[in-house]
């Protein structure tokens, strides 16, 4: 079978199920890839082209608007895109993203040494959270000091997956499979954390 590309990855298409799993939804752009095979990609005599832009502002890939044809990679590029704003809270239409700056360029500037300056608070709250002044010098304080800097760990690696699944050109992207298995890894470092 060959692949399918879903054109419109954005947060309002991906929904959440009873345990917090991510299914995608929204598939009036979705087509399949024809004459794609993984050794030699895809063959563009039999590819569905994207006549002029089509699906989301902020999302879609840069590459479709110079009318490039549709690719695993422009989704890749949404899903990059989808992590940032996830990060930082900041849709990339947010009105601070003007005269050059972008969402990709904004975490990208903080990368990786100030990634904690962009972060979106309630992605980090539960975890620094308010302590009590008791707590503050106990002994389980240096405990809690590993525990969220391994989550910023996590934070960084995600922000570094999403810069590279959101690169300007579709050669510098991963293939899906790989942010697949790097956002495993990330997440079973994150649920080592939480015990």
């Amino acid at each position: 079978m060959p692949p399918m590309v879903h054109c419109d990855l954005k947060p309002s298409n991906v929904l959440l199920d009873d345990v917090m799993g991510a299914c995608v939804g929204d598939f009036g752009l979705a087509k399949f890839l024809h004459g794609y095979s993984s050794s030699s990609g895809i063959d563009g005599s039999t590819c569905t082209s994207l006549v002029g832009p089509r699906g989301s502002v902020g999302y879609i890939a840069p590459e479709y608007g110079y009318g490039s044809k549709i690719s695993t990679e422009g989704d890749v590029y949404s899903y990059g895109v989808i992590i940032l704003e996830m990060l930082t809270g900041k849709r990339p239409t947010d009105e601070l993203f003007k005269d050059g700056l972008s969402l990709y360029k904004f975490v990208e500037d903080s990368f990786p040494e100030k990634i904690g300056e962009i972060l979106d608070p309630r992605m980090i709250i539960p975890y620094y959270g308010n302590r009590d002044e008791e707590e503050a010098g106990s002994s389980s304080d240096q405990e809690n000091h590993q525990i969220a800097a391994g989550i910023m760990g996590c934070i960084t690696a995600l922000a570094k997956l999403g810069l590279l699944c959101a690169a300007e050109t579709p050669k510098d992207r991963p293939a899906m499979q790989d942010v697949y298995a790097d956002a495993i890894t990330i997440k079973e470092e994150f649920s080592a954390l939480q015990g």
